[in-house]
């Protein structure tokens, strides 16, 4: 038996049947590469599902680590600690937000975002308006949230007060808005929807609609942020002022944190006691994100996701014109995806892909998506590009 197939077998014994894992196990990366215990090398554009925003092995990052982890762990938010409050400036500024609420997650982050907004509504208002294809996390309150029943199967009955209406319809929207409506909840571009962008005009139109009848917009960047889409957020993309920012993700590079950025008018809300987690912003989770947020900046990765992002866009364009069961192309900077026809599975696509030494991930219905590390190079993407035309050939 191989020391893979040893692994798995003893993964399955003992771990919790909640996840669909490949056949891989992976010991080390470096860059844009991961390597698996059987030494075989991999080209990643999944990077830990928009996660590795600096890759795999960054030496500086592995030394902050140890030597914050030296100093300074974890004291509880009944004290500070100084990375951070740094890292929350970091955040303010490139967001443009005036607080910062740290957590650990993705859910954990909209989860707050769903409490700073019933906050706001002072139990008067309190009904949250989320869009249907969308993905918002797995806990109870981000599961309500989040437009998909696929993922709401066994959970009912979800958490009240959330209704759904039909992504970039403007009228839908206006007509599900009710005295009770304190909130409207949005991905600028759906990543597990199958990367579904907001049309521009939809989005001044909702803008315009909530600062007149005084109803928070709230915008979930979780996959979306941190550099991403060629813009610190991507609601920056269209000059919108959010209420509510959900982050996690690339924000800690794969140290686990997430955050809720929230303006002025929710955080003078807000009061002691009214929302907590003791494991969020962490003295070593906030010097981890201090780090990648300053190396994202000094490195210009953020410009980086611009520019090698409409390479990408032009390389996948060019699969559309080579092969017919490429239907079209989506998203910006290093967030995007190729639509494949309902007649081949993207499943198949995606595990041939991987014997070539490439590893994808899917989103939504038929769409494989490509979220590489926010160091992806053009040279990266014309070898993913030759990998994937060899499996594309095959079919």
């Amino acid at each position: 038996m191989s020391q893979t197939q040893e692994i798995i077998n003893q993964g399955k014994a003992a771990i919790a049947n909640t996840y669909g894992r490949y056949d891989l196990v992976f010991q080390s990366g470096k860059g844009m590469w991961l390597q698996d215990i059987e030494g075989q090398k991999y080209l990643d554009f999944v990077a830990g599902i928009a996660v590795d925003a600096l890759g795999h092995g960054d030496e500086g990052y592995a030394n902050m680590l140890k030597e914050q982890a030296q100093d300074l762990v974890h004291v509880s938010n009944l004290y500070w600690n100084a990375p951070n409050v740094e890292v929350a400036e970091i955040l303010k500024k490139w967001s443009g937000q005036d607080k910062v609420f740290f957590c650990n997650s993705g859910a954990e982050a909209n989860e707050a975002a769903l409490k700073f907004a019933r906050i706001y509504g002072e139990d008067a208002r309190y009904e949250i308006i989320t869009m249907t294809n969308s993905f918002h996390g797995r806990t109870m309150g981000s599961l309500a949230m989040t437009g998909q029943t696929k993922y709401q199967k066994h959970f009912n009955p979800l958490t009240p007060g959330v209704s759904y209406v039909p992504f970039n319809d403007y009228e839908a929207l206006e007509a599900a808005i009710t005295p009770k409506t304190v909130a409207v909840l949005i991905e600028i571009i759906q990543g597990e929807g199958g990367i579904i962008m907001a049309e521009a005009d939809y989005l001044q139109k909702v803008t315009a609609l909530l600062d007149q009848k005084d109803i928070l917009l709230m915008v979930d960047e979780v996959q979306t942020g941190i550099g991403r889409t060629g813009k610190a957020f991507a609601y920056q993309l269209f000059d919108l002022k959010p209420d509510i920012v959900s982050v996690a993700k690339g924000v800690a590079g794969g140290f686990p944190m997430g955050a809720s950025l929230i303006s002025k008018r929710v955080a003078d809300k807000l009061y002691p006691s009214c929302h907590a987690t003791t494991f969020g912003g962490t003295a070593l989770a906030s010097a981890a994100s201090k780090y990648v947020l300053t190396t994202i900046e000094e490195q210009g990765l953020i410009e980086n996701a611009d520019k090698v992002g409409t390479y990408l866009k032009g390389a996948l364009e060019g699969l559309c014109d080579k092969y017919a069961c490429v239907e079209g192309t989506r998203g910006i900077g290093l967030i995007q995806g190729i639509k494949i026809a309902d007649d081949t599975p993207v499943s198949g696509i995606i595990n041939a892909a991987i014997g070539t030494g490439l590893l994808l991930v899917g989103a939504g219905h038929q769409v494989i998506r490509f979220v590489p590390p926010l160091i992806c190079s053009q040279t990266d993407v014309d070898v993913m590009i030759e990998k994937l035309e060899s499996v594309l050939k095959a079919l």
